[in-house]
């Protein structure tokens, strides 16, 4: 039997928010949505696998209709409960109260942008303030939240107006991500480099040093791109990891329909057309142990190029994330 040490739950598709790089571009207006009781079910089989940490996702979890029901079923089965949001839902002390009292562990507030008008240009609501009181109604009543950046440029004014916006605002920790690929999307354009990625990486060292905010770097692309002193100096102060589950196979993500997909950015393409059925007794495994699954993690174990094969820090690395390399030549890079 596979265990696995984190699962996704994706309860929804739907969101309060339309941002046009979201990995669930295609599916935001769908009013698909987790069963309840099949939910409740899942969580029961992955308690028998070994799951300690579950992530609701989304759309926006938050609106999903047995979000509290669902909290505190995966709370009293001894599971951390962690919430990937907006958090514009959080704006409502009273909710966030309820979210505490259900038993969430922890929230992750994505923030979309930097101030107001950005923020309705990127995701087409008005919903800056209420991402930035969610925040911090959710640190009143408790729940320890975090807040992630995912980085699409190497425009250090734009990065600038992130550690403004921090520091005016209190945020007090920050998770620092560089955009990666999403299957389901056409658009190409705010892919940047992995050469880029990795200058960029020295910019943000010496930045944040000026700073008194915590931070981490996610890392999603080969860590030879970015500077070996920096890299080291990252390392010492564990600010840096690795993005990425599906290698190790270590984790497991379904769908609002019970498919399970790789993760989020192939939301459109999962392992199997038929959902997993709770009641049989090795669905999952039908699913997790079959040769699409065995192939699909093959391939993303596979070296980018033939000097990973030597390099002392592939273990740690993986190549980054390898849906990279489905449209861009690792050779180009790695040298």
């Amino acid at each position: 039997m596979k265990n696995f040490g984190v699962a996704w739950l994706t309860t929804n598709r739907n969101c309060n928010n339309n941002c046009s790089w979201c990995y669930a571009r295609n599916q935001l207006s769908s009013k698909c949505k987790m069963d309840i009781e099949m939910a409740k079910m899942a969580v029961d089989k992955l308690k028998m696998r070994g799951v300690r940490k579950i992530v609701l996702i989304g759309g926006e979890p938050t609106i999903y209709p047995n979000f509290i029901e669902l909290v505190k079923y995966i709370h009293v089965k001894d599971i951390k409960v962690v919430v990937a949001s907006n958090g514009r839902i959080f704006k409502n002390i009273e909710f966030a109260q309820k979210a505490k009292e259900a038993g969430i562990d922890s929230v992750d507030i994505s923030i979309k942008a930097t101030d107001k008008k950005t923020y309705i240009d990127n995701t087409c609501a008005d919903g800056f303030q209420e991402m930035i009181d969610g925040y911090h109604n959710l640190k009143k009543v408790g729940i320890k939240v975090t807040a992630s950046y995912v980085i699409v440029n190497d425009s250090t004014e734009e990065f600038d107006k992130l550690i403004y916006f921090l520091e005016k605002e209190n945020f007090t920790s920050i998770s620092l991500q560089f955009v990666k690929p999403c299957l389901s999307l056409e658009e190409k354009d705010s892919i940047m480099s992995v050469d880029k990625m990795g200058k960029f990486v020295t910019y943000i060292y010496n930045r944040m040093k000026q700073t008194n905010i915590n931070y981490g770097i996610e890392v999603s692309f080969p860590i030879c791109m970015i500077e070996e002193e920096i890299w080291d100096k990252l390392v010492i102060e564990n600010r840096i990891s690795n993005c990425c589950h599906v290698p190790k196979g270590i984790g497991i993500n379904f769908d609002e329909n019970f498919k399970i997909i790789p993760c989020n950015h192939f939301a459109e393409f999962p392992f199997s057309e038929i959902p997993v059925d709770f009641n049989k007794e090795n669905s999952i495994e039908e699913i997790m142990e079959s040769e699409v699954v065995k192939e699909f993690r093959n391939i993303a174990r596979s070296y980018p190029t033939v000097k990973c094969q030597t390099c002392d820090k592939w273990n740690i690395c993986g190549g980054g994330c390898f849906t990279r390399w489905l449209t861009e030549d690792p050779n180009v890079y790695i040298k």
